[in-house]
């Protein structure tokens, strides 16, 4: 094994610092210029010439997959804690729904740009609102998958639903962007309710029904089902501050 080049790692690492910076400048660009990218404003914004920033960008489609990248990396930072598992159902749904609409809220004009540019090459599906969406699908698809099997249900449900479910919240939030005349807070609370809506009808049409406000986990489901409780048929589940109020159906297999 070669030896690490100290100065290469030191330049490198200034040079990854400097990138963050001129996407920095970039952010305080379009928030007061608006969604535009033009590279004459970012380099006047960060106090460098045009070819200063050219040092660390190829062209101008470097530095907006830089910033589709910064878009993506700043949703999963808010929607990482806002789906805890310890939460009450519809306070995990209401966390992760105002994560988006919090990064719209302080960030209107980065998210117009990112929605209305493609990027090209072989990372442009894993950046910016497409790769948002997608990691939000696949997630909430994890999640579903979890409750649907700890239900006894039939899992293959829980991918449309969850495409389902980040399409209307995506679509909502972009409304809400470009029209907004209810508060944030207003139509987060309105979007949860749908949300729950969704996920309790799904639920109740295969005779499970949830307490909304009561965590959770799909493991405690899990035991709950597996014990002898379960073996009669449709039953309330053992109720218990972690289990939660849970009426499930007898076990399906899973796919």
């Amino acid at each position: 094994m070669q030896p690490v080049d100290g100065r290469k790692e030191r330049w490198r690492s200034h040079r990854a610092a400097r990138r963050e910076e001129f996407v920095d400048a970039a952010l305080r660009a379009l928030a007061a210029h608006g969604p535009e990218l033009r590279v004459a404003r970012v380099a006047a914004t960060a106090g460098v010439s045009k070819p200063v920033l050219y040092r660390h960008f190829a062209d101008k489609d470097d530095l907006l997959a830089a910033l589709h990248a910064r878009l993506t990396a700043m949703l999963m930072e808010r929607l990482a804690p806002a789906i805890d598992p310890a939460a009450a159902p519809t306070a995990r749904i209401r966390g992760a729904i105002d994560a988006l609409f919090s990064l719209l809220d302080e960030h209107p004009n980065l998210y117009r740009l990112v929605s209305r540019t493609l990027l090209t090459g072989p990372d442009s599906g894993r950046q910016g609102v497409r790769s948002g969406k997608a990691l939000a699908a696949q997630t909430l698809t994890q999640v579903f998958d979890a409750y649907l099997y700890a239900f006894g249900l039939d899992t293959r449900g829980a991918e449309p639903m969850a495409h389902a479910v980040v399409g209307m919240v995506h679509n909502t939030a972009e409304w809400w962007l470009e029209h907004g005349a209810a508060g944030r807070a207003e139509t987060v609370d309105r979007l949860a309710e749908a949300v729950w809506d969704c996920f309790d009808g799904f639920l109740r049409r295969r005779g499970v029904t949830v307490d909304p406000g009561t965590p959770l986990r799909p493991e405690d489901a899990l035991a709950a089902r597996a014990g002898s409780a379960y073996a009669a048929g449709p039953v309330a589940a053992p109720a218990s501050p972690a289990a939660g109020s849970v009426t499930a159906p007898a076990a399906a297999p899973h796919p």
